[in-house]
């Protein structure tokens, strides 16, 4: 009984400082949040209205900013009897399935989602512009070892079978990811940049000006040597 009172507390803090606007509100959910992270480093920003879900799976280094209306989640998924998983591999990710790593002097946009179940790492320096979305977990539209058999998106379904993919999701130092991008799986190279509303599937080399959907390599974003493409 006293653990669900505390639960529920909890839950009417959330709720109250989530939306307090200003310097004010700023200090408040860092004192709050950086208690509740795994790991928090210093000068991190939580803006108004960011809802933040498994806290514990999550760790963030120095001089973050998460902006407005953010949604981050972390954390594994128990997934029920009903479901089929598929899970592709991403030799680029070391760490646990579902933590979700932030790195130093990084910008989360406005309107972003961050969906780390499957796990999420992003680099030092990295900027996502608003509206991104970044799903390491999502729904597979059919079973690959049985196609006739009929597969759903929801986790209600109490007579059928729920198709999953779990694919994590790396996103190394200076990458920049343009408005209303989405990633659903890969490691987005060193310094590179997505285009807005580009769909990263897979692997984007180093230094990277890459759109499209899926996603694609064009053209160098910055001109590093003799040998770069022009």
């Amino acid at each position: 009984m006293l653990r669900k009172l505390k639960i529920v507390i909890d839950d009417i803090i959330r709720t109250v400082i989530t939306n307090i606007s200003g310097v004010t509100g700023r200090k408040i959910r860092y004192w709050y949040w950086s208690k509740k992270f795994k790991k928090c480093g210093k000068n991190v920003i939580i803006d108004e209205g960011v809802i933040i879900q498994n806290p514990q799976w999550i760790s963030i280094g120095d001089n973050v900013w998460i902006d407005k209306y953010s949604v981050l989640m972390a954390g594994p998924v128990d997934f029920g009897g009903n479901s089929v998983v598929k899970k592709k591999k991403n030799n680029s990710f070391k760490w646990n399935e579902g933590e979700l790593i932030i790195g130093n002097e990084v910008h989360i946009g406005m309107f972003n989602i961050i969906q780390a179940h499957a796990g999420v790492y992003i680099g030092d320096k990295v900027t996502t512009s608003a509206g991104v979305k970044i799903y390491s977990l999502s729904n597979y539209p059919f079973d690959e070892n049985n196609p006739a058999l009929i597969t759903y998106a929801n986790y209600l379904v109490k007579e059928g079978t729920v198709a999953y993919i779990l694919s994590p999701i790396v996103i190394e130092e200076g990458v920049w990811i343009g408005l209303n991008s989405i990633v659903l799986g890969g490691c987005i190279g060193k310094n590179s940049f997505i285009a807005s509303n580009s769909i990263v599937l897979k692997d984007i080399p180093e230094n990277s000006y890459a759109a499209g959907n899926p996603a694609q390599r064009i053209k160098p974003r910055f001109k590093m040597g003799l040998n770069d493409e022009k």
